[in-house]
């Protein structure tokens, strides 16, 4: 969802999709209000008008026990792309989430060879790291964020072939329970945005329409069941 507001406010195009036999196979109506006719498909790849930024939306889930050939993929199209640093924006499944995590921001971060401008900003911003407040119980320091990382997809598998390929990357986690998620979708944007400056400060985030079905099952055409 935040993915989508970052899509929709930019007015960004897609120039491209990924073809991928991992992931669950879907086909939709366009999801964009500045790209009615579009066809969505289960990962798509947008530019914004000035092309400094490159966005992949994933619609779909990977197939069973195949996380890890997705996040290869995805890995393959990084270096394919010679993207010089890579921002995950993910959700972790805040029932599953340990007592020091309760209290304070639910939007943390995790860096993985990371340590530069953005870095900083993250500790300026109070972004807390994923596994802060927890005492260090692993010899690897760096495994241990990613054990407070649930029901994140296919986060996990791709921060470690980042971390084995040295790529930067930085990670914002939303700390979510399931449901209506539109507020903290808004939330993970808005730290987004605090940390890359995409969006002017005088913009307001654009919601596409699509969004009106969001949690309206009731409401919906009878069609799509």
């Amino acid at each position: 969802l935040s993915v989508d507001l970052l899509i929709n406010t930019l007015e960004a195009t897609r120039v491209g999709i990924i073809h991928s036999p991992y992931l669950v196979p879907i086909s939709g109506t366009s999801g964009f209000d500045h790209l009615p006719d579009q066809r969505l498909v289960p990962l798509e790849v947008y530019q914004t008008p000035d092309t400094k930024w490159t966005i992949v939306q994933q619609r779909s889930p990977p197939l069973a026990k195949h996380h890890k050939d997705f996040a290869r993929e995805l890995m393959d199209f990084i270096e394919l792309g010679s993207f010089s640093r890579v921002i995950v924006l993910t959700s972790s499944d805040a029932a599953l989430r340990g007592d020091a995590m309760i209290d304070g921001p639910q939007i943390r971060s995790l860096t993985v060879n990371c340590e530069d401008v953005l870095a900083n900003k993250l500790r300026e911003l109070s972004l807390s790291s994923l596994g802060s407040g927890y005492a260090q119980t692993t010899k690897d320091s760096e495994a241990l964020p990613l054990k407070h990382l649930h029901a994140a997809g296919v986060a996990k598998p791709l921060l470690k072939l980042c971390e084995a390929a040295k790529l930067p990357v930085i990670a914002l986690v939303a700390l979510v329970f399931e449901g209506d998620n539109v507020h903290d979708a808004i939330n993970l944007a808005n730290a987004t945005n605090s940390l890359l400056d995409i969006v002017p400060t005088t913009q307001k985030w654009c919601p596409p329409q699509s969004w009106q079905w969001l949690m309206a099952a009731n409401n919906a055409p009878s069609e799509m069941f």
